[in-house]
């Protein structure tokens, strides 16, 4: 991994599918300069193959009851998105079922194989619609149900295929993501929850009276990777939270819940202390347990269904994520895709490193050190923000740190409090705070590097939330940084609010006891480092894509703009087609190039 090149083009497994009979698991292959490949991998034998050459959008593959088509997602030439039926007998007859010039996503194929719904904005808003597998015209199902610019949740259809759940904030904006029922012919609507902010789709019990989801309600903080599990009863009756809030050790993922056949286990993703496990949580409540206790990051499974066996992706610090599977009664995972053959050796763990903050606090960090480091030199080093805010950086797969350590520099990436797998008092620092107690973390984390004998100059360097951090250290510490690069962070929490998408507004309201931007001005400003960008002394690289949703790309061009009226060296560079990060080839190519100058050109490494 010592070209750039080499750094991007690393194959990844994702979002695994277990086949009707038990006996293949479907999953994405990330191919180097193509995109998600649709995959098939045959569990007894290990004998993998892709399914179709033409790439998908990365979510996962659905199968027929009969085993004998997938179903995904395609982006489109007019702009949209189309649902494909894909054959699994090799025939490459695949065929177009739902889509155009507006989203089309999120299928979901009933139980008996005849309809498949689906999330559509056809008609303005993200919808429920179904249509007949066979072919024929779609059929909308529900109105006004999400806001088109809302890219979450997927329809799911109840064991008897009489209902469809799915996850609704037509009855408000900022509080309200709700758990609704629709009827498979559409004459009948159920709302289940209420005052929920729910964070997954939800997952029916196997007898069809109950639904699980992850979510907090309206009155807690929005902990990101930080949730509980929730019992919904699809008739009558309330919510019944199936984990204790505050848990201190164990972090709920909203990325995927499973129901064991019997009904007696969920499954769920959880976090702690930057690792990521499945754990088993007993369905009526109870005691919840490890059934993965590895060193890294979990970041999707399925149950086979038997409810033997889990399929799951796997990363780690030394290796992409991979494809594995593991009896749920307990032995050694089993790989079985062999993505980490296209890295190279030099890979290694960095080290744990928590360190004491201003407050007295601690916060852990992870230090990746160049290959051969000796003490007795003087390195680059760099400060990493992660993105989130109450995400984390994690243990888990991290190629830039990686490759900028072995171009020579020491970095250092920063758990700061607000961080999920910590415990929620961690978590529960940052509310309400951005720009305050975080900032200062990454500035302690800083003023550590910079005081070790090995380290001469320092950057700092973030994407989203990382890169608004970026932004806010420097300001409030124009001395401590030699160069800085933000990645589609924000800078002025006003047009923040008024032009990102829904998720976006959502978390900074969440974050501020519910409200909209509007509403807390003084708040809104204490957030913002527009008006304090003439405060900067660090040259800054920025870096944006012209579609971002979450962080609207004025957020860059306005820092960029005052950067040019104030004669502050800087450099703006804008991706075409890039959404929130960067997914093309070349433009990660580029994108990492201009990181690695800039931070040779300002921390004076020599080529």
């Amino acid at each position: 991994m010592q070209s750039i090149e080499q750094l991007v083009d690393i194959p990844a497994a994702g979002f695994p599918a277990w086949s009707p009979d038990g006996r293949q698991v479907a999953y994405l292959h990330d191919t180097p300069g193509v995109g998600w490949l649709l995959s098939c991998i045959d569990v007894a034998t290990g004998e993998a193959r892709i399914v179709s050459e033409r790439p998908v959008i990365g979510s996962r593959p659905v199968w027929s009851p009969d085993g004998t088509m997938l179903a995904a997602v395609r982006g489109n030439a007019e702009g949209g998105s189309d649902i494909w039926l894909v054959p699994m007998d090799g025939s490459n007859e695949e065929r177009k079922l739902a889509g155009g010039s507006f989203e089309t996503r999120s299928p979901s194929i009933s139980p008996d194989g005849r309809t498949v719904a689906f999330i559509s904005g056809e008609a303005g808003a993200l919808d429920v619609w179904i249509v007949v597998l066979s072919g024929g015209e779609p059929r909308q199902l529900t109105t006004n149900t999400n806001p088109l610019d809302e890219p979450r949740w997927t329809p799911r259809w109840s064991p008897d295929g009489e209902w469809i759940a799915h996850v609704s904030s037509r009855s408000g904006e900022r509080n309200n993501d709700d758990l609704w029922l629709v009827s498979s012919d559409g004459n009948e609507h159920r709302q289940l929850t209420s005052g929920l902010m729910v964070n997954t789709d939800g997952h029916w019990s196997p007898d069809g009276r109950s639904l699980a989801v992850v979510g907090n309600t309206e009155s807690e903080h929005w902990y990101g990777d930080d949730a509980d599990i929730w019992h919904i009863s699809a008739g009558e009756g309330p919510a019944t939270r199936l984990t204790p809030a505050g848990g201190h050790s164990w972090r709920l993922e909203g990325a995927g819940l499973a129901w064991s056949p019997d009904g007696k286990t969920i499954y769920a993703l959880s976090h702690r202390n930057g690792d990521r496990n499945i754990t088993a949580v007993p369905g009526a409540g109870g005691v919840r347990t490890a059934v993965t206790n590895m060193t890294g990051t979990v970041t999707d499974f399925a149950l086979s269904p038997d409810g033997q066996t889990l399929a799951f992706i796997h990363s780690s610090q030394t290796s992409p994520p991979e494809l594995y599977l593991l009896p749920v009664d307990g032995g050694l995972p089993r790989r079985l895709t062999n993505c980490r053959e296209a890295m190279a050796d030099f890979v290694r763990e960095p080290q744990r490193l928590p360190y004491r903050t201003f407050d007295g606090l601690y916060c852990d960090s992870y230090l990746y050190l160049p290959p051969d480091f000796d003490e007795r030199e003087r390195y680059p080093g760099l400060i990493q923000v992660h993105g989130g805010g109450t995400n984390s950086y994690g243990n888990g797969w991290h190629p830039v740190e990686q490759w900028l350590a072995h171009q020579g520099f020491v970095v250092m990436a920063v758990e700061y409090r607000g961080s999920s797998g910590y415990g929620r008092e961690f978590a529960g620092l940052s509310y309400a705070d951005w720009g305050g107690g975080q900032t200062v973390d990454a500035i302690e984390a800083g003023k550590w590097l910079v005081s070790q004998p090995y380290i001469a100059k320092i950057g700092i360097y973030g994407g989203s939330y990382g890169g608004y951090l970026t932004l806010h250290c420097i300001v409030v510490a124009p001395d401590l940084f030699d160069a800085a690069v933000d990645m589609y962070g924000k800078t002025n929490m006003r047009t923040a609010q008024q032009y990102a998408d829904r998720v976006g507004r959502v978390f900074v309201a969440r974050d501020y006891w519910g409200r909209l931007a509007p509403e807390i001005p003084e708040a809104m400003e204490r957030a913002s480092t527009y008006n304090q960008l003439d405060r900067i002394q660090t040259p800054l690289l920025i870096l944006h894509g012209d579609r971002d949703p979450r962080v609207p790309p004025i957020e860059s061009k306005q820092i960029a703009e005052k950067l040019s009226e104030l004669g502050i060296e800087h450099e703006y560079v804008v991706y075409p087609g890039e959404g929130h990060g960067f997914r093309k080839r070349e433009h990660r190519i580029d994108c990492y190039a201009r990181i690695l100058d800039w931070f040779k050109t300002h921390l004076s490494l020599v080529s």
